[in-house]
Protein backbone atom coordinates (compact mmCIF):
# COMPACT_ATOMS: atom_id res chain seq x y z
CA UNK A 1 0.00 0.00 0.00
CA UNK A 2 1.15 3.77 -0.92
CA UNK A 3 2.31 5.78 1.94
CA UNK A 4 0.47 9.18 2.24
CA UNK A 5 2.36 12.24 1.05
CA UNK A 6 2.51 13.44 4.43
CA UNK A 7 3.65 10.04 5.97
CA UNK A 8 6.51 10.35 3.28
CA UNK A 9 7.59 13.75 4.50
CA UNK A 10 7.79 12.31 8.42
CA UNK A 11 9.78 9.51 7.14
CA UNK A 12 12.01 11.46 5.30
CA UNK A 13 15.40 11.01 6.88
CA UNK A 14 15.05 8.51 9.44
CA UNK A 15 14.26 4.53 9.86
CA UNK A 16 11.10 2.63 10.33
CA UNK A 17 8.87 -0.03 9.73
CA UNK A 18 4.88 -0.60 9.38
CA UNK A 19 2.67 -2.42 11.56
CA UNK A 20 -0.17 -3.71 10.07
CA UNK A 21 -3.46 -3.88 11.89
CA UNK A 22 -6.52 -6.02 11.23
CA UNK A 23 -10.05 -4.40 11.04
CA UNK A 24 -13.29 -6.07 11.27
CA UNK A 25 -13.72 -6.95 7.65
CA UNK A 26 -10.66 -9.48 8.23
CA UNK A 27 -9.03 -6.69 5.82
CA UNK A 28 -5.16 -5.83 6.61
CA UNK A 29 -4.20 -2.51 6.35
CA UNK A 30 -1.17 -0.03 7.20
CA UNK A 31 -2.94 2.19 10.11
CA UNK A 32 0.28 3.82 11.99
CA UNK A 33 4.10 4.05 11.23
CA UNK A 34 6.04 3.47 14.40
CA UNK A 35 9.30 5.83 13.75
CA UNK A 36 12.62 4.46 14.80
CA UNK A 37 15.46 6.88 14.90
CA UNK A 38 18.83 6.92 14.18
CA UNK A 39 22.16 6.90 16.84
CA UNK A 40 23.87 9.78 16.55
CA UNK A 41 27.68 9.08 15.48
CA UNK A 42 30.24 10.20 17.59
CA UNK A 43 33.02 12.39 16.56
CA UNK A 44 36.35 12.68 17.84
CA UNK A 45 37.84 16.22 17.93
CA UNK A 46 41.42 17.02 16.73
CA UNK A 47 42.43 19.01 19.42
CA UNK A 48 44.76 21.05 16.99
CA UNK A 49 41.31 22.15 15.02
CA UNK A 50 39.64 23.30 17.88
CA UNK A 51 41.29 26.89 18.07
CA UNK A 52 40.67 29.07 21.44
CA UNK A 53 42.17 30.47 24.76
CA UNK A 54 43.57 28.40 27.63
CA UNK A 55 44.09 29.38 30.99
CA UNK A 56 46.97 28.09 33.49
CA UNK A 57 46.71 28.17 37.15
CA UNK A 58 49.81 27.89 38.67
CA UNK A 59 49.49 27.05 42.56
CA UNK A 60 52.59 25.94 45.33
CA UNK A 61 54.39 27.26 48.19
CA UNK A 62 56.52 29.76 46.48
CA UNK A 63 59.93 28.01 47.58
CA UNK A 64 61.88 28.97 44.88
CA UNK A 65 61.91 32.21 45.73
CA UNK A 66 64.94 34.19 47.00
CA UNK A 67 65.08 36.69 50.24
CA UNK A 68 63.74 39.89 49.96
CA UNK A 69 66.67 42.14 50.12
CA UNK A 70 67.79 46.59 49.01
CA UNK A 71 70.59 46.28 46.34
CA UNK A 72 72.90 49.05 46.75
CA UNK A 73 74.72 50.58 43.23
CA UNK A 74 77.70 53.21 42.50
CA UNK A 75 79.93 55.22 40.19
CA UNK A 76 82.39 57.43 40.33
CA UNK A 77 82.01 58.96 36.23
CA UNK A 78 78.14 58.80 35.89
CA UNK A 79 75.06 57.94 37.37
CA UNK A 80 74.92 54.32 37.61
CA UNK A 81 72.77 51.85 34.90
CA UNK A 82 70.45 49.13 35.92
CA UNK A 83 72.84 46.38 33.88
CA UNK A 84 75.59 47.61 37.03
CA UNK A 85 76.40 44.40 39.51
CA UNK A 86 75.12 45.75 42.98
CA UNK A 87 78.24 46.82 45.19
CA UNK A 88 76.23 45.90 48.42
CA UNK A 89 72.78 44.16 49.91
CA UNK A 90 71.06 44.70 52.76
CA UNK A 91 67.16 43.49 53.97
CA UNK A 92 66.01 46.95 55.34
CA UNK A 93 66.76 50.62 55.22
CA UNK A 94 67.76 53.02 56.68
CA UNK A 95 71.60 50.92 56.02
CA UNK A 96 75.03 52.12 56.08
CA UNK A 97 77.53 50.51 53.95
CA UNK A 98 81.30 49.76 55.34
CA UNK A 99 82.50 50.75 52.14
CA UNK A 100 84.94 53.96 52.14
CA UNK A 101 85.43 56.87 49.03
CA UNK A 102 87.84 58.41 47.57
CA UNK A 103 87.97 61.99 46.84
CA UNK A 104 85.99 62.74 44.07
CA UNK A 105 82.37 62.59 42.66
CA UNK A 106 80.33 59.73 43.48
CA UNK A 107 76.59 58.62 42.19
CA UNK A 108 74.44 56.09 44.07
CA UNK A 109 71.56 54.10 43.40
CA UNK A 110 68.99 51.67 44.96
CA UNK A 111 66.66 49.09 43.93
CA UNK A 112 64.12 47.20 45.72
CA UNK A 113 64.53 43.11 44.86
CA UNK A 114 61.52 40.73 46.18
CA UNK A 115 62.82 37.60 45.59
CA UNK A 116 61.70 37.36 42.15
CA UNK A 117 61.30 40.93 40.30
CA UNK A 118 63.76 43.89 40.60
CA UNK A 119 62.00 47.29 41.09
CA UNK A 120 64.13 49.20 39.09
CA UNK A 121 65.90 52.63 40.23
CA UNK A 122 63.92 54.05 43.15
CA UNK A 123 63.59 57.52 43.63
CA UNK A 124 65.71 58.94 46.01
CA UNK A 125 67.09 62.52 45.28
CA UNK A 126 66.30 65.68 45.94
CA UNK A 127 64.08 66.83 42.93
CA UNK A 128 63.25 62.35 42.39
CA UNK A 129 66.12 61.48 40.63
CA UNK A 130 66.85 57.81 40.70
CA UNK A 131 70.19 58.29 42.36
CA UNK A 132 72.27 61.12 45.15
CA UNK A 133 75.36 62.61 44.54
CA UNK A 134 78.20 62.91 46.90
CA UNK A 135 81.23 65.25 46.29
CA UNK A 136 84.38 63.91 48.58
CA UNK A 137 87.41 66.14 49.38
CA UNK A 138 89.82 66.04 51.58
CA UNK A 139 88.08 63.19 52.85
CA UNK A 140 84.78 64.66 53.83
CA UNK A 141 81.53 65.54 51.94
CA UNK A 142 80.53 68.69 50.13
CA UNK A 143 77.35 70.44 50.16
CA UNK A 144 75.75 69.94 46.20
CA UNK A 145 75.21 73.19 44.17
CA UNK A 146 71.63 74.38 43.93
CA UNK A 147 69.31 72.68 41.83
CA UNK A 148 69.15 73.96 38.00
CA UNK A 149 65.47 76.40 37.01
CA UNK A 150 63.14 73.50 36.28
CA UNK A 151 61.79 75.18 33.37
CA UNK A 152 62.55 78.19 31.70
CA UNK A 153 62.26 79.64 28.44
CA UNK A 154 62.43 83.03 26.12
CA UNK A 155 59.54 85.42 25.22
CA UNK A 156 59.76 88.59 22.66
CA UNK A 157 58.04 91.24 23.59
CA UNK A 158 57.67 94.59 21.52
CA UNK A 159 60.65 97.17 21.14
CA UNK A 160 63.36 94.36 20.59
CA UNK A 161 62.81 93.42 24.38
CA UNK A 162 63.67 89.59 25.14
CA UNK A 163 61.89 88.55 27.91
CA UNK A 164 63.38 85.68 30.46
CA UNK A 165 60.78 83.53 32.27
CA UNK A 166 61.83 80.78 35.01
CA UNK A 167 60.79 78.09 37.25
CA UNK A 168 62.47 76.78 40.16
CA UNK A 169 61.71 74.38 43.32
CA UNK A 170 63.66 72.95 45.87
CA UNK A 171 63.41 72.70 49.25
CA UNK A 172 66.20 72.49 52.18
CA UNK A 173 69.52 74.17 53.01
CA UNK A 174 70.78 73.50 49.38
CA UNK A 175 67.90 76.35 47.72
CA UNK A 176 69.18 79.03 45.81
CA UNK A 177 68.32 82.34 47.07
CA UNK A 178 69.47 84.11 43.88
CA UNK A 179 68.94 84.24 40.00
CA UNK A 180 72.01 84.14 37.51
CA UNK A 181 71.65 85.82 34.09
CA UNK A 182 74.16 86.25 31.23
CA UNK A 183 73.71 87.29 28.28
CA UNK A 184 74.58 88.52 24.53
CA UNK A 185 73.88 89.83 21.90
CA UNK A 186 77.30 89.83 19.40
CA UNK A 187 76.70 86.05 18.46
CA UNK A 188 78.55 84.93 21.06
CA UNK A 189 78.00 82.47 24.33
CA UNK A 190 77.26 83.72 27.56
CA UNK A 191 79.69 82.54 30.01
CA UNK A 192 78.83 80.36 32.62
CA UNK A 193 79.12 81.37 36.69
CA UNK A 194 79.62 84.99 35.47
CA UNK A 195 76.13 86.61 35.44
CA UNK A 196 75.15 89.97 34.27
CA UNK A 197 72.13 90.04 36.28
CA UNK A 198 71.07 88.69 39.60
CA UNK A 199 67.41 89.10 40.90
CA UNK A 200 66.62 87.80 44.16
CA UNK A 201 64.20 84.82 44.77
CA UNK A 202 61.91 84.20 47.19
CA UNK A 203 63.25 82.26 50.15
CA UNK A 204 60.40 79.21 49.93
CA UNK A 205 57.69 77.82 47.62
CA UNK A 206 57.90 78.06 43.65
CA UNK A 207 60.62 80.93 42.81
CA UNK A 208 58.80 82.39 39.56
CA UNK A 209 61.26 84.40 36.90
CA UNK A 210 60.03 87.23 34.75
CA UNK A 211 62.65 89.93 33.57
CA UNK A 212 62.75 92.04 30.51
CA UNK A 213 66.08 92.17 28.87
CA UNK A 214 67.22 95.63 27.21
CA UNK A 215 65.24 96.52 23.59
CA UNK A 216 67.78 95.24 20.88
CA UNK A 217 67.55 96.41 17.26
CA UNK A 218 65.28 94.43 15.05
CA UNK A 219 67.02 91.13 14.03
CA UNK A 220 69.79 91.09 17.03
CA UNK A 221 70.40 87.90 17.79
CA UNK A 222 70.16 87.25 21.55
CA UNK A 223 71.41 84.56 23.89
CA UNK A 224 70.80 83.99 27.40
CA UNK A 225 71.77 81.55 29.82
CA UNK A 226 70.30 81.25 33.41
CA UNK A 227 71.32 79.64 36.72
CA UNK A 228 70.83 79.52 39.98
CA UNK A 229 73.26 80.52 42.95
CA UNK A 230 73.32 80.52 46.55
CA UNK A 231 76.28 82.23 48.94
CA UNK A 232 78.83 80.27 50.38
CA UNK A 233 80.99 82.71 52.44
CA UNK A 234 82.51 85.08 50.52
CA UNK A 235 82.06 82.70 46.96
CA UNK A 236 78.82 81.57 44.73
CA UNK A 237 77.44 78.57 44.19
CA UNK A 238 75.82 78.27 40.73
CA UNK A 239 73.85 75.56 39.40
CA UNK A 240 75.46 73.22 37.12
CA UNK A 241 75.33 72.08 33.61
CA UNK A 242 73.47 75.23 32.33
CA UNK A 243 71.73 75.78 28.80
CA UNK A 244 71.77 78.65 26.23
CA UNK A 245 68.96 79.73 24.90
CA UNK A 246 68.74 81.68 21.57
CA UNK A 247 66.20 84.42 20.23
CA UNK A 248 65.73 87.00 17.27
CA UNK A 249 64.65 90.51 19.08
CA UNK A 250 61.77 92.10 17.14
CA UNK A 251 61.29 95.71 17.04
CA UNK A 252 58.84 96.18 13.95
CA UNK A 253 55.91 94.00 15.17
CA UNK A 254 52.85 95.78 15.75
CA UNK A 255 52.36 98.52 18.52
CA UNK A 256 48.79 97.75 18.60
CA UNK A 257 46.34 94.20 18.63
CA UNK A 258 45.01 93.41 16.04
CA UNK A 259 41.17 94.28 15.60
CA UNK A 260 38.67 91.83 16.93
CA UNK A 261 35.05 90.80 16.65
CA UNK A 262 32.84 90.00 19.36
CA UNK A 263 30.44 87.90 19.31
CA UNK A 264 26.84 87.36 22.12
CA UNK A 265 27.24 84.11 23.78
CA UNK A 266 29.19 81.23 22.71
CA UNK A 267 31.76 81.40 19.99
CA UNK A 268 31.34 79.74 16.56
CA UNK A 269 32.81 76.18 16.68
CA UNK A 270 34.99 77.38 14.12
CA UNK A 271 37.37 79.28 16.09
Amino acid sequence: MAWPTEAGALLSGVTGRRKRRRDPGGRSAVVQPIYVPRRPRSRVVDPSVHRGRYYLDLRGLHRFHEPATYRFYRSDWAPPTEDDAPFATNATLPHTPTDVYANGTWWLSVSYWNGMLDSGFLPVGPAGETYIRLDIVGGSSEDLPPNAPNDWRLELRPGGVVRVVGLYFQIGNLRATQWAIAYTTDGGDPPADTPDITQVMQRAGLGVLEYDLPGQNHGTTVKVRLQTRRPDGENWVYSENPNILTATADAEGPAVPKAGDRWAGRLPEEL
